[in-house]
């Protein structure tokens, strides 16, 4: 299986399973979150791959690379941006759920 098909199965689930939760947050600070990560994603994914400290099996890849970084590294900005506000949305509605407790 190559990262591409493993990345699109796996940011599939995080949609569907996200889905309901994200149409409750405002889009524009999800989408600001997801252009600063992926810049960051870009400039910190190139240095750690361009000096050798991680590289992928050539086989694997899509062989498309911006420049050092295969693109398939974005697929995991996409997915904690979909992931994260859902989560914290989940663990939230928990802690709140709690009778008899008390927030500091």
């Amino acid at each position: 299986m190559t990262y591409v098909v493993l990345s699109l199965v796996v940011l599939l689930a995080i949609a569907l399973a996200t889905a309901r939760i994200n149409r409750r947050f405002a889009p524009r600070p999800l989408l600001w979150t997801l252009v600063i990560l992926i810049m960051l994603t870009a400039v910190f994914d190139n240095i750690i791959v361009g000096v050798g400290l991680v590289d992928y099996d050539p086989d694997k890849i899509s062989g498309l690379r911006v420049p050092y970084a295969p693109i398939e590294d974005f697929s995991y900005t996409l997915g904690a941006v979909m992931l994260i506000p859902a989560l914290w949305h989940l663990v939230g509605a928990r802690h709140r759920a709690r009778p008899g407790q008390e927030r500091p």
